[in-house]
């Protein structure tokens, strides 16, 4: 049994579900001794988090997850131990909400040329909000009676093989790059937000990195190389074998190895806090080596 996650979000990503109140006690549920809270592009629960730690014997690390471009590609990058109050971060939500300003629209389009709908963009944004509402339209078309029954989406109807969870294997599947639903948002580069995360004090893992650097090692050197200090090398997102290859990877290359359930609650129902697909007896290694990068960084 694994005592650490090193990913989860609270209500302060816009697809997660609870408070830092209510995760602290779902933590305690799961026996967890060392956390790191990783919001997407905020950073804005950490100090409520670590307070809460403190009071519970909880270590709280602390951490934000950002979007970023690397090669073409929509990759998420952690940053650890950094310094979540510099000018960056506290205005990096802001800047992430201006970027995506437009861009449901405009994937609303793509979704209705590509697959014959008839999705009315005005209609669902008033309806399901401006944050992120794209997991409830999903969730939206999914059921209308109209579209249930398209060939295309039958893989995420309860009981197909991408139905766990829908939404988000969705999204990577049509909507990431290279995708036909591709929308382009000019995230800051992978580079740019590493160079922010260490000139914070923290350190750069690349989230759940499965297809985009699978057996692509000329691309995660190219990553590596631009600062990256590590890889989640088990997650959720992963099969068994790409958490084995990553961990391999990870050895032989003497590369930081982290591990995250990337918990959000009922966005990913079948995901539990510190659960990850981790089955070997090294986790207190893994996390030992962790911490010294922390402390040496």
């Amino acid at each position: 049994m694994t005592t650490f996650d090193l990913h989860m979000h609270s209500l302060y990503s816009s697809d997660g579900q609870f408070t830092c109140q209510e995760l602290i006690e779902k933590v305690k549920e799961a026996k967890l001794s060392l956390i790191a809270l990783s919001d997407h592009n905020t950073a804005q629960g950490v100090d409520e988090m670590m307070q809460l730690g403190k009071q519970n014997a909880i270590r709280v690390i602390p951490a934000i997850e950002c979007d970023t471009l690397f090669d073409g590609l929509e990759v998420h990058v952690l940053g650890y131990g950094l310094n979540h109050h510099t000018p960056y971060f506290e205005k990096l939500p802001q800047q992430i909400a201006q970027l995506k300003q437009g861009t449901m629209t405009k994937r609303i389009a793509k979704l209705n040329e590509y697959f014959d709908m008839e999705l009315d963009a005005q209609a669902l944004l008033q309806r399901f909000g401006t944050m992120n509402p794209f997991p409830a339209i999903v969730d939206y078309f999914l059921k209308d009676p109209r579209y249930a029954n398209k060939p295309a989406f039958q893989p995420y109807q309860p009981g197909g093989e991408r139905c766990e969870p829908a939404c988000v294997n969705f999204y990577w599947d049509m909507c990431s790059a290279g995708n036909p639903c591709y929308v382009h948002v000019p995230y800051p580069s992978l580079q740019e937000t590493v160079e922010h995360i260490h000139e914070a004090g923290g350190i750069a893992i690349i989230a759940h990195p499965f297809r985009n650097f699978f057996h692509q090692e000329e691309r995660l050197e190219k990553a590596l190389s631009q600062g990256i200090d590590g890889i989640e090398a088990y997650s959720n997102y992963h099969t068994r074998e790409q958490n084995l290859y990553y961990e391999d990877y990870c050895q032989k290359h003497h590369v930081l190895m982290s591990c995250g359930s990337d918990f959000h609650g009922k966005m990913k129902p079948k995901i539990q806090l510190g659960e990850y697909g981790y089955e070997g007896h090294h986790a207190e290694i893994i996390l030992q080596q962790f911490l010294h990068a922390l402390a040496n960084d």
